[in-house]
């Protein structure tokens, strides 16, 4: 058996070229993972939020008292705790109502002023804070309401 006296070490030099490239491909692929946890993650929480946004515009849609002339011009603070953490609290800040179209409604033969119901278009705007990460979600519900006559003021 002859040995070869001229290796000169080219099969190892191959494999700690593989070595460097699977490990730069592992480290890549850590990374690459990471950056959309975060994103999946910072959209859940964006989703969260637009839920949480408009269950509470749904509570506010029950309330009538809110809908008409005199609107009292104070924004609505509803609170939230999340299943995740029972010590987070996020508050949702509904404004008042803004009336945007009025239309007399069809089939009533009353002739008396303000008797006549009209199809009122309303529009609500709710603002929710994440209190850990500070990120802001506004949500805008749109929602049509047959009142009496002249609750809804002069759409501008």
């Amino acid at each position: 058996m002859k040995l070869n006296r001229y290796q000169t070490g080219v099969t190892l030099f191959i494999a700690l070229i593989f070595l460097l490239v699977m490990t730069l491909f592992a480290v890549s692929s850590v990374n690459m993972s990471t950056g959309n946890l975060r994103i999946v993650g910072n959209m859940q929480a964006i989703k969260q939020m637009e839920a949480i946004a408009q269950d509470a515009i749904e509570q506010m849609l029950s309330d009538s008292s809110r809908y008409g002339n005199a609107p009292n011009g104070d924004d609505i603070d509803v609170s939230f705790m999340t299943a995740a953490e029972d010590e987070e609290i996020i508050t949702v800040v509904i404004e008042d109502p803004i009336c945007i179209d009025k239309v007399t409604a069809s089939g009533y033969s009353a002739i008396q002023a303000g008797i006549i119901p009209e199809d009122t278009t309303w529009e609500i705007v709710a603002r929710v804070t994440d209190p850990v990460s500070g990120a802001k979600v506004d949500v805008h519900q749109g929602f049509e309401m047959r009142m009496l006559a002249n609750n809804c003021p002069d759409p501008s």
